[in-house]
């Protein structure tokens, strides 16, 4: 019986698993292959980020409710704004070991200046270095904000939410979900931007520690606003046109 129950408790976590493998490709093919062909601006690589972003906010929309449907509200918990702060469990083989008095207001504030800096020269060598670049004030600035708040929302919500919130209902370790959320995100970034082995070890580090903040602070603020920062980088070099 007892083995019987551990297998039930791990059910929810194989099928978030499942989907989110499922949907990881598949945001890759709606990439390359846009479901939707909306035409609002003039330059067409605005047009075809439109229409990738409000799919994928589709789906995350759909998947918010498969994770109520495993977890029930405990789970949307997780999505709460205004939890900041809790308190830092060491991992000292990736440097984080606080100070007594340090909690997630002083790491997410440090991990956003770092890891923004960090994606900044990454991002300048693969794909601005040696070219004579600009960017339209308008509405080129604009959707660069916008785009990179409803990506890294979408993104949050697919390979880190979902892993945080159904891991933790089932009572598992905490180091499962930030290792899903670490592996599945590393190797799609493969294929991303940024791109190849540099790619896959920052998109793998990134999701192992919005997944702890996650976790550690019962809240969505530093992972959606961590995120947020990196993919308004990424947006920015990519909207330049030469």
């Amino acid at each position: 019986m007892g083995m019987n129950n551990k297998r039930w408790s791990m059910a929810p976590v194989l099928w978030i698993t499942l989907i989110v493998c499922v949907l990881a490709p598949a945001l890759l093919w709606i990439r390359r292959n846009q479901l939707l062909a909306l035409e609002v601006f003039e330059r067409e690589v605005y047009n075809q980020e439109l229409s990738y972003q409000v799919t994928v906010l589709f789906l995350a929309v759909i998947l918010i409710g498969m994770v109520y449907g495993l977890t029930g509200k405990a789970g949307l918990a997780y999505l709460n704004l205004k939890k900041r702060d809790g308190t830092i469990r060491p991992e000292p083989w990736i440097g984080i070991t606080p100070k007594e008095t340090e909690t997630w207001k002083h790491l997410g504030f440090n991990l956003a200046v770092i890891i923004t800096l960090v994606t900044a020269v990454v991002i300048y060598f693969q794909v601005i270095h040696g070219k004579s670049l600009s960017l339209d004030l308008f509405p080129g600035i604009l959707l660069v904000l916008v785009f990179a708040l409803i990506n890294a929302f979408s993104e949050e919500i697919i390979f880190r939410f979902s892993f945080v919130a159904v891991v933790s209902h089932t009572g598992c370790s905490p180091y499962l979900a930030q290792g899903l959320a670490a592996s599945v995100f590393g190797i799609l970034h493969y294929f991303g931007t940024p791109s190849g082995l540099p790619g896959v070890l920052m998109a793998a580090f990134l999701g192992w520690i919005l997944a702890k903040s996650m976790i550690e602070t019962k809240g969505f603020y530093w992972a959606l606003c961590i995120h947020f920062l990196q993919d308004a980088v990424i947006f920015f070099a990519l909207f330049m046109k030469p």
